[in-house]
């Protein structure tokens, strides 16, 4: 069976720690409960400074809070990393491209780095 993680999960931490919607939002700075209910449902992605408030409150990492989301945006990246490593395969080798290509299999998660 695979655990599919959820897109967010705000309303989890925000129910460990007791507080409301209205609470969390005063704690964001001028939110209201229903924008950090959004957040908590996905409908609505907060904005970077947010997210960091969130993680701030909580303890968490924002990765962790979004954990779902985290890994289909790693899962977008890594995509797209193999398609400039193919693309940078076709270059000429010069040391300065080769350091790219190993770089870009650490994130595709390719082992042993670039060959020539």
């Amino acid at each position: 069976m695979t655990i599919v993680p959820l897109t967010t999960y705000l309303k989890m931490y925000r129910k460990r720690t007791g507080l409301t919607h209205e609470e969390v939002a005063f704690l964001l700075g001028s939110m209201s409960g229903t924008s950090v209910s959004r957040h908590e449902l996905a409908q609505r992605l907060p904005i970077l400074k947010t997210a960091l408030r969130y993680e701030a409150i909580f303890g968490a990492a924002v990765r962790d809070l979004y954990e779902g989301l985290f890994l289909e945006t790693k899962e977008m990246v890594r995509v797209r990393a193999r398609g400039l490593c193919a693309s940078l395969e076709r270059r000429k080798k010069t040391p300065y491209v080769m350091r790219k290509i190993a770089y870009l299999r650490t994130i595709i998660g390719e082992e042993g780095g670039a060959t020539e």
